[in-house]
């Protein structure tokens, strides 16, 4: 996925509003991270202790920091597993786009974060290797995935319940790397 699609993302109108597409536009990349925090915070209510929201909290907030940085790119914004087609072991499709302008970590991380199965990492670092447009810190990266994995887990609670227990395993092992 990372030499067929995120590598050839390209910048998009540097003017446009920040997020999806067919949403609310955001007229800050912090704006949407803080909205899709707070909506993973309302499905997770008591599943997880307050202190873990507050954690993922700074994280947003830290990201915010480096936003002027960021670069805006038109992304598919729903690169999970299941939205790839494979024949012959070969990525030949990615079904069910979400446009959204925001970036290329966002996708990165998504897809990532798409499945509980090797959360970890060791495949974290390898796949991320491969990314060519994405120039930040191993620090930033993990932090980026915890963000990711808890509105995943959000996520995860309305939509996917039978995986909540994989991801639940994946929060306490992130937790660790913090």
């Amino acid at each position: 996925m990372v030499n067929e699609l995120f590598n050839h993302y390209v910048k998009y109108d540097q003017n446009a509003s920040w997020g999806r597409l067919d949403g609310i536009p955001q007229q800050t990349w912090y704006d949407f991270n803080r909205s899709s925090l707070e909506s993973a915070r309302t499905n997770i209510r008591d599943l997880l202790p307050n202190e873990d929201y507050f954690k993922v909290e700074s994280i947003v907030e830290r990201i915010a920091s480096v936003e002027k940085q960021e670069t805006k790119y038109l992304l598919h914004g729903d690169t999970g597993v299941h939205n790839l087609v494979f024949q012959n072991n070969t990525l030949s499709g990615i079904i069910d786009p979400s446009p959204m302008v925001g970036p290329i970590i966002y996708d990165f991380t998504y897809a990532f974060c798409s499945s509980s199965d090797d959360l970890n990492i060791e495949t974290l670092l390898s796949t991320f290797s491969l990314l060519k447009q994405v120039p930040i810190e191993e620090t930033r990266l993990i932090e980026e995935v915890i963000f990711q994995l808890y509105t995943r887990i959000g996520i995860c609670i309305r939509v996917h319940p039978h995986d909540l227990e994989g991801y639940l395993k994946a929060w306490e092992y992130w937790k660790q790397l913090s």
